[in-house]
């Protein structure tokens, strides 16, 4: 194996030709959509004058996914074309055979000969599907039930039920919260790109007027992911609570979940819930 290094540290490879997955573990969403699949790339080091055709076998000794009913292979045979260095396979999951709280993975075996195949890299893949529900704001629309400790106590945790309402598809009101005048501004991400996200965004905004402190605002975090989870109809932010240009109070978790008009009808008469 050589190496040439200049002045720029470009690395350039000039060796025997190796092939394999261009990575070891994926995360396949598996969404309403029946037409959509997912593609797992295997590279090569090196290119070739010629087309290069490989298989992708399923290892049924670590896969729990079950071939045909979770998921199915388009393609087995992967085609690495002349003079490029990457090709792919394309699988298809089927999201009404899965429940969200399963936990499915397939191993993948690409068969190559034993000159093509790295030792510490192996040929080996494993693939976790997850069922991602879609985004429906007015899942989230109603009486909801608030879980928090700040601004009623910081080592209590207070329960209570709060209403929301819908402003657009992707944007939610939380009516007065923490007092009579101000509601919270929620923006949720729809996953329309990435069935992965499911993050919330909440701007600084006055939450509360406190009678010593004044105004309090709250926003969510950079960096700290707010979330929603649309299988249980609930979701939690992660705030930041401060005074504008004084100081903060903290970070603090407020989880709502949704709750039945009949339960929140009972629990507002103060009966005791039937259901």
């Amino acid at each position: 194996m050589s190496f040439t290094a200049c002045e720029s540290e470009q690395v350039y490879y000039n060796d025997k030709s190796y092939v394999m997955f261009s990575d070891s573990l994926w995360d396949m969403p598996i969404t309403e959509n029946n037409e959509k699949c997912f593609d797992i790339y295997i590279g090569s080091t090196t290119t070739s004058d010629v087309d290069r055709t490989y298989m992708v076998d399923v290892d049924m000794k670590r896969t729990n996914a079950i071939e045909g009913y979770h998921f199915d292979i388009l393609s087995r045979n992967v085609v690495i074309k002349a003079g490029e260095r990457v090709g792919k396979i394309t699988l298809k999951g089927y999201y009404d055979n899965m429940e969200v709280k399963d936990s499915l993975a397939i191993t993948l075996k690409l068969l190559s000969t034993d000159e093509e195949t790295l030792d510490f890299y192996n040929n080996w893949a494993n693939v976790r599907l997850y069922k991602c529900p879609p985004f429906n704001i007015m899942d989230y629309v109603g009486d909801m039930r608030l879980t928090c400790t700040f601004p009623f106590s910081t080592t209590q945790v207070s329960k209570f039920l709060v209403k929301t309402e819908k402003k657009n598809d992707s944007t939610l009101i939380v009516k007065s919260p923490f007092d009579d005048t101000h509601d919270l501004t929620l923006k949720f991400h729809t996953a329309k790109d990435n069935p992965f996200d499911t993050t919330i965004d909440m701007v600084e905004q006055i939450a509360f007027t406190d009678s010593y402190y004044g105004e309090v605002a709250m926003m969510t975090i950079p960096g700290v992911d707010s979330y929603y989870l649309p299988e249980d109809r609930a979701f939690v932010l992660i705030l930041n609570v401060f005074i504008p240009k004084v100081g903060a109070f903290g970070n603090y978790y407020y989880i709502f979940e949704w709750v039945k008009p009949e339960i929140a009808e009972a629990e507002k008469n103060g009966i005791t819930n039937p259901y």
